[in-house]
C-alpha cells in the first residue's frame, strides 16, 4: 500500500511537471483545424431583426416636408369656389391655385403650407379656414444591397427612414455586419455615412442621418469571422457582427469543457504586414480582474487546450471521456 501511495504521487508529480510546460500549436496548425467549420455561424441576427421590427413605427419621425412632384390639394371651408382646388408642386417648389396664383411650399410641412396658402388668401377671404392635404406622392426610389434577404430597388413615398427600408428588404442576413454604409447621392459629390445599426435600433429615437433621401444607396457589409477551436463544447466560425473579447468568443462557442486548461488560450492574429503573431491569455486571470480581456480581431483564432492533469485524474480514478467531458465507466 506505501508503495501504491508514493507510486501515484510519482505520477501525480509528473503529470503536473508535463502540463505546466504547454507549446501551443503552429499557427498553420491551428488554421487547419478550424477549416472544417469555416461555414458555421451561431445566433446570426435574429434578435436584431426581431427589434428591427418593433422599431420601425415607434421611432418618432418629424413631419413630411413637401416635394417636387407631390400633389396637393387645397380646400376653404366655407367658400364653395374654393373647395378641391389641386395642383402639382413643380422643380421650383411652387403650386399655383385661383385667387392665390403661385405659392411657394416645396420644402414645408403641411402645417406650414397651410398658413403660406392662408396668408395669400387672406387678401380675398375674411380669415379663411385652409385644409391642405397630399393626394399623391412623388416617391423616390433608394437602393439596398448587400447582406439582407431581399436586396433590390425600392419605390417610397413620404417620409421614410434605414430602418423602414431593411425591414422592407426582410433584415439581414445571418453574416451581415451591423454597419450600414448609406450613401447620399448629390448633384456635385456624394456623401458617404457609417451607421451603427445596433445604436439606431437600441436608442428608439429619430436621428437625423436615418432619413433617406432621393437615389439613396444602403449597403450591409458581410461581417468577417474569428474561429474557436479546441475543448471548447462547439468549435467553428463565429461571425464578427460586433466588437467581441475572446472571453466572449469562448462563451459564444458553448464555453470551455471540463479538461480545458483555462490558463494557457493562445490567441493566433495575422497582422496587416502579414507577419504572424500568437498571444497567451489566462482567462482565470481575465475573470479575476488581473488581466485586461483582450478583443478580437477579424481572422483571430482562439485555442483552447486541454489540461493534462484533469485528463489523468479522472481516466486514473475510472471516468471514460465522452463529448462534454468525464462519464462513468460501466461496472464503477
Amino acid at each position: 500500500m506505501k508503495f501504491l501511495r508514493h507510486f501515484l504521487l510519482f505520477l501525480l508529480l509528473f503529470v503536473v511537471s508535463c502540463s505546466t510546460a504547454y507549446n501551443p500549436p503552429s499557427f498553420e496548425k491551428a488554421s487547419k483545424a478550424t477549416a472544417k467549420d469555416l461555414n458555421a455561424y451561431w445566433g446570426g441576427n435574429e434578435e436584431f431583426n426581431k427589434k428591427l421590427v418593433l422599431s420601425v413605427g415607434r421611432i418618432k419621425i418629424p413631419p413630411y416636408r413637401l416635394m417636387p412632384g407631390d400633389a396637393v390639394k387645397v380646400s376653404v371651408f366655407g367658400v364653395e369656389e374654393l373647395e378641391d382646388l389641386t395642383g402639382k408642386i413643380d422643380a421650383a417648389g411652387k403650386v399655383s391655385f385661383p385667387l392665390v396664383g403661385s405659392v411657394k411650399i416645396g420644402g414645408l410641412t403641411l402645417a406650414e403650407a397651410r398658413k403660406v396658402v392662408k396668408k395669400a388668401l387672406e387678401t380675398y377671404v375674411m380669415n379663411p379656414k385652409v385644409n391642405l392635404e397630399v393626394t399623391e406622392y412623388k416617391g423616390f426610389r433608394v437602393s439596398v444591397l448587400g447582406e439582407v434577404n431581399k436586396p433590390d430597388v425600392y419605390s417610397l413615398t413620404g417620409t421614410r427612414t434605414v430602418l423602414d427600408v431593411l425591414a422592407m428588404a426582410g433584415g439581414l442576413t445571418d453574416k451581415a455586419s451591423k454597419t450600414v454604409i448609406l450613401t447620399h447621392i448629390g448633384p456635385e459629390k456624394n456623401t458617404v455615412l457609417y451607421l451603427n445599426l445596433d445604436k439606431l435600433v437600441d436608442n428608439m429615437k429619430f436621428f437625423d442621418e436615418l432619413m433617406l433621401k432621393p437615389g439613396d444607396i444602403l449597403y450591409i457589409p458581410k461581417a468577417e469571422n474569428i474561429y474557436v477551436d479546441g475543448f471548447v463544447r462547439r468549435p467553428g466560425s463565429f461571425s464578427l457582427t460586433q466588437p467581441t473579447s475572446v472571453t466572449a468568443a469562448i462563451t459564444e462557442a458553448g464555453g470551455m469543457k471540463i479538461d480545458a486548461d483555462p490558463t494557457q488560450v493562445a490567441i493566433y492574429r495575422t497582422l496587416k504586414t502579414g507577419e504572424k503573431k500568437m498571444i497567451k491569455v489566462n482567462i482565470d486571470n481575465i475573470r479575476n480582474g488581473e488581466e485586461k480581456n483582450i478583443m478580437l480581431q477579424p481572422n483571430d483564432v482562439v485555442i483552447v487546450p486541454s489540461n493534462g492533469l484533469k485528463v489523468f485524474v479522472y481516466h486514473f480514478f475510472g471516468f471514460g471521456w465522452g463529448p462534454s467531458g468525464p462519464t462513468a465507466r460501466a461496472g464503477r
